[in-house]
């Protein structure tokens, strides 16, 4: 049985919200396949009109800083749509048969900026803790490049919650 718990509903909350794969393992690492679970998570993110702070795709998982644009639940529908986008049109090649993400996933509220710094170094740090990368930056599937000024990631980043959060 699942557990339901409430969901943070209410404008401006940022969340930091975590999907993984029902089977762990090294999924995410050809680049068309990296670029199209992006891409679908963009055009969801887009869709629903919730703020992306800061992302990144890992092998096997996802996370997404992101901002409550309106009351009602959008973090739990942005990760519904999302995940049901790319159960099928963006299965590894190798993943079994049976459901590509778990289904739960992890919104914890982040509560002011020094938590919010937290949570984008965690997440641009994550790949080169697991060797991916030699720098934040350098990976190309995350906002580290975005907060660096080096690129500009496939999600669209909000240039204007970026400059106060730097301070």
């Amino acid at each position: 049985m699942l557990r339901r718990h409430e969901r943070i509903q209410f404008p401006q909350a940022i969340l930091f919200a975590t999907t993984v794969t029902a089977v762990r393992g090294r999924w995410f690492i050809r680049p068309p396949l990296c670029r199209a679970v992006l891409e679908k998570f963009e055009e969801c993110r887009a869709s629903l009109g919730v703020e992306c702070l800061g992302y990144v795709l890992m092998p096997d998982h996802l996370h997404a800083l992101v901002r409550q644009t309106a009351d009602g639940d959008l973090v739990s529908e942005l990760m519904a749509r999302f995940k049901r986008k790319t159960a099928f049109k963006c299965r590894p090649d190798g993943y079994r048969t049976g459901p590509l993400w778990n289904r739960r996933f992890d919104a914890v509220p982040v509560p002011g900026n020094d938590a919010v710094h937290t949570k984008l170094k965690y997440m641009h740090d994550n790949p080169v803790k697991a060797g991916l990368s030699a720098a934040p930056e350098a990976y190309p599937w995350s906002s580290a490049g975005d907060y660096q000024e080096t690129g500009h990631g496939i999600v669209t980043v909000d240039g204007e919650l970026i400059a106060p959060l730097q301070g």
